[in-house]
């Protein structure tokens, strides 16, 4: 027996084979708490251990600063120092300080200065130094220390009293501590140093950094990416100086890397087996698997849903392409179905256009019908259709089936019944895509006798309007004209009493009135049937003053009557081009000026022609007796006027705005209106928008 027929069949197992041949979760686990829980804990373990050193480190300064000041404590308690009384004539002091400078080893500097603070001895005679300031010295005595830091160094001293002149204070034992000796006690060492650092003046002590301080100065602990840092403040007087410990992660990590390294290399190894045994499994196991997906792609990408794969392969693979076989044939067999619905589909959407576009060219409801009925027989010959206007009864037969039509009576808005057609075949099929698709073409012809109706009956409106206004214009504009001229030749030449010509004017300003009215009422008609025509032409803001300035000079007698005076207020700074019926624009501010002479018993009317973003506006403000606002919404609609108890019989027929708005809109213009209230005044605002050139560059 072969050796090859001792693998178990079934992919599963294989798999499982390869598995645990593999071994990859003991390799993943070592190298996940090497990596993680081992590097954790080794860090811990240093980072303690180099925060004991730190302590020792921090305690060590502080030892020699109290060892220092110990000794300045004890030399100026010997009476050696009574010879600064004659300033230290023999220089037994100054040898003294010598002695003591050698004897400590360090950068440090000793003095004896008198009570002034001027240098009796000093351990350094070649220096020449200049002294820090004798103020701060008796301040920090007077606070009871004998310790205090400057930039550079550490002053430790203390007084000097004479055991000869009752213990007099005679001086001072100064110790200057250069901050240079801090960086004994700093460390560089490979992957390992200190430093230190002033947290307020930045400055460092220490050797060579391969890492920013200035990074760590608020940083008690962390471990950077490179580094682990350690950060503690020294004690006493150099409590805002901190102590720094830079160490190096390989340096810490080493032996772990080593181990690291050991497991990679057992890692890498095993992976490479686990290569090799994914590869001879591959060519047994997995080729059958690579036949079936070559044959999906070629599916893919020739759509040929015929396609069949033959497999020689055991159990669940063999299964595998039997199903891959059985679903080929079913994803054929179902495009070969949509294919034929989607042309059905198709063509029926093709039918109901060519029907609707028959429909829509009927003029009468008669045609309407004919036309829906003939389509139908075109597109289904073997089937007869009917039209009733009868409500069917119901059929049991089911050789009928019924597309009843309803029509809208637009004066009392309801749906009505209209009539149905009868579709008679011997074999009605009951899908309901068909069913959907007679109710599509009932739709389409319920909706051209709705607008075929509804054209009519527009029609009929439009010409009894038509009718009417004509009617009116001839009947009352013609009498209306005989009335003014009678009152006007009575006014002019006959004579008549001042009660008589009282009268007659009364009935030429009615007679004016009423044929002022009519003549709206007629612009209004012509403009909403579109027979009104506009010459645009472009005028510039000049010409747009003297046109206003030309209507307000017409206009100026009228307000003068009631004691009014118009201001035009020109607030134009560049010129601009505007485009605009001057015949209607005259109308316009003629309309505007003339509503505020009307409601405006005292005050002013103010003008002003002034730019509103890019446009040009014409404000029209005036003192008289505003508007509500509520009667603002509604000012523009026909027939309204705004409500006052102060001008509740005002002349008018309402329609005054109305027609400007309309007229402003037939150049591209607008008005707006505005008002606080009543009592207030009213602002009317033309806004007439400026021509934009353009320029043609010619390549």
């Amino acid at each position: 027996m072969s050796y090859m027929n001792l693998l178990p069949k079934t992919l599963k197992n294989k798999l499982l084979i390869a598995l645990f041949t593999i071994g990859f979760l003991p390799y993943l686990l070592i190298l996940l708490y090497s990596h993680h829980l081992g590097e954790k804990k080794i860090l811990e373990d240093t980072l303690t251990t180099y925060h004991t050193q730190l302590d020792q480190t921090k305690k060590k300064i502080d030892q020699e600063l109290n060892y220092l000041k110990k000794e300045v404590h004890f030399l100026a308690s010997l009476d050696l120092m009574n010879d600064m009384i004659v300033e230290d004539i023999d220089k037994r002091i100054a040898k003294l300080l010598e002695q003591k400078q050698t004897d400590l080893e360090l950068d440090i500097d000793l003095f004896a200065l008198s009570e002034d603070g001027k240098i009796i001895a000093t351990s350094n005679v070649s220096k020449n130094h200049t002294f820090f300031s004798l103020k701060k010295l008796k301040e920090v005595q007077a606070a009871g220390e004998g310790i205090y830091e400057t930039p550079n160094s550490v002053i430790i001293f203390s007084p000097i009293y004479s055991s000869m002149q009752n213990n007099r204070q005679i001086g001072y034992l100064v110790f200057e501590y250069y901050l240079t000796n801090l960086s004994a006690y700093t460390t560089y060492q490979p992957g390992i140093h200190s430093v230190l650092l002033n947290a307020q003046s930045k400055q460092i002590i220490g050797g060579k950094r391969s890492f920013y301080i200035s990074d760590y100065a608020d940083i008690h602990q962390t471990i950077s990416e490179k580094y682990l840092i350690i950060k503690e403040p020294l004690l006493g007087v150099l409590s805002h100086w901190s102590i720094i410990y830079s160490i190096d992660k390989t340096v810490a990590l080493k032996f772990l890397n080593d181990f690291i390294l050991f497991i990679w290399i057992l890692f890498i190894s095993g992976f490479l087996i686990i290569a090799v045994i994914s590869i001879w499994i591959s060519r047994r196991t997995l080729k059958p698997i690579a036949k079936l997906s070559r044959a999906t792609k070629s599916i893919t990408s020739t759509q040929d849903y015929t396609t069949q794969v033959e497999i020689e392969a055991e159990e669940e693979i063999s299964e595998l392409a039997n199903d891959f076989n059985l679903l080929i044939r079913e994803t054929n067999s179902a495009f070969e179905k949509l294919e034929k619905e989607n042309q059905l589909r198709l063509l029926r959407f093709i039918q109901l256009i060519d029907i609707f576009n028959h429909l829509i060219q009927t003029q009468n409801e008669e045609e309407c019908i004919k036309t829906a009925i003939e389509k139908l027989k075109v597109l289904m010959p073997d089937k007869e259709f009917v039209f009733t206007s009868e409500y069917p009864s119901m059929q049991t037969n089911g050789t009928t089936q019924q597309m009843l039509l309803y029509i809208r009576n637009f004066q009392q808005t309801t749906c009505d019944y209209y009539g149905s057609i009868s579709i008679l075949s011997s074999n009605i099929s009951d899908d309901p895509y068909e069913s959907k698709f007679y109710h599509s073409i009932a739709t389409m012809i319920m909706l051209q006798l709705d607008q075929i109706r509804l054209i009519e009956q527009t029609k009929a409106v439009s010409h009894a309007k038509s009718t009417f206004i004509s009617h009116m214009s001839h009947e009352l504009r013609t009498p209306l004209h005989t009335i003014l001229g009678s009152t006007q030749y009575l006014l002019a030449y006959e004579n008549l009493t001042d009660q008589q010509l009282d009268k007659i004017a009364t009935i030429e300003i009615s007679a004016d009135h009423l044929l002022g009215m009519i003549n709206d009422v007629l612009d209004l008609v012509q403009i909403e049937a579109g027979k009104v025509t506009t010459t645009l032409i472009d005028k510039t803001s000049e010409q747009i003053t003297q046109i206003t300035k030309d209507v307000i000079d017409m206009l100026e007698l009228l307000a003068e009557q009631k004691g009014l005076s118009i201001t035009l207020i020109d607030k134009l700074s560049t010129p601009m081009k505007l485009r605009i019926d001057e015949r209607f624009f005259k109308q316009i501010l003629i309309n505007l000026f003339n509503n505020a002479i009307k409601f405006t018993e005292k005050g002013s009317i103010e003008c002003f022609i002034q730019t509103c973003g890019e446009n040009l506006c014409i404000v029209i403000e005036d003192s008289g007796i505003g508007v509500t606002q509520e009667d603002l919404s509604r000012l523009f609609t026909d027939f309204t006027q705004a409500k006052s108890k102060d001008h509740i019989h005002q002349k008018g027929s309402g329609l005054g705005l109305a027609i400007s708005k309309k007229l402003a809109h037939l150049f591209d213009a607008d008005i707006i209106l505005e008002s606080r209230g009543l009592g207030y005044g009213t602002k009317a605002t033309l806004i007439l928008k400026k021509v934009i050139s353009h320029k043609i560059i010619y390549l």
